[in-house]
């Protein structure tokens, strides 16, 4: 038999290591991971440090958060642990304990979620959102678009997905037998930063053009006259 504290310390480097992940579908209860199979079948093996344990001497501090979420944060915790080692800095370079704690409550389940947790800034969002978002969620989902990333947590963000929206389905026209059309990310930013309130303005902007225009534009500027 090993002590609580004990257990706490190995649960929080196989967090750390990947082998354990909090699963949302039973309210953050830790499951094994598929890293941790050939371990379990005695086919690879892993040493975990002793950690060091301390008799508090002063009061008892309160607990951070709540029981529900106490193993999500140990996991949060885990993987910052794991990137500050990697990158040889001090655990709060990558984010400091009360963004953890907010991310633990808040559970953040898309990027512009993330933005929107205190201490996520741009740039931390581009280096670490999704790798804590796939801690938060269980899932891992693919990096979206530099441009879209650049918009999280804005309101054109949600703005260039519905115009994303609009061109997947007008990409071959409304009968969906013409040519295929289509605009970049960035110009579809563009188009979401600056809203255009004409066809004309909206056929200046970079990447638009007079074909593409006739194709999307009428549809483009309802999406912006709504928001």
């Amino acid at each position: 038999d090993r002590p609580k504290a004990e257990w706490q310390a190995i649960f929080r480097q196989m967090l750390g290591h990947d082998l354990l992940r909090p699963d949302p579908e039973r309210q953050g209860a830790l499951r094994m991971t598929e890293a941790a199979r050939p371990i379990l079948r005695a086919e690879a093996s892993i040493t975990l440090r002793r950690d060091t344990i301390r008799v508090p001497s002063g009061p008892v501090v309160r607990a951070l958060v709540s029981d529900e979420d106490a193993p999500l944060l140990s996991a949060l915790k885990a993987k910052r642990r794991a990137l500050a080692e990697a990158a040889r800095v001090p655990a709060y370079v990558i984010f400091p304990d009360r963004t953890l704690i907010e991310m633990a409550e808040r559970r953040p389940a898309t990027l512009d979620d993330m933005a929107r947790v205190g201490g996520v800034g741009a740039k931390k969002l581009e280096s670490f959102g999704l790798t804590f978002l796939e801690v938060i969620t269980g899932a891992s989902d693919p990096a979206p678009h530099p441009a879209r990333m650049r918009l999280a947590g804005r309101a054109e963000g949600t703005v260039l997905d519905r115009l994303l929206a609009i061109q997947r389905d007008l990409a071959r026209g409304a009968d969906g037998t013409g040519k295929f059309l289509s605009c970049t990310h960035n110009t579809l930013a563009r188009i979401a930063e600056q809203r255009p309130r004409t066809r004309a303005e909206m056929e200046r902007i970079g990447g638009m053009g007079t074909q593409k225009a006739d194709r999307f534009a009428e549809a483009f500027l309802a999406v912006l006259q709504e928001d």
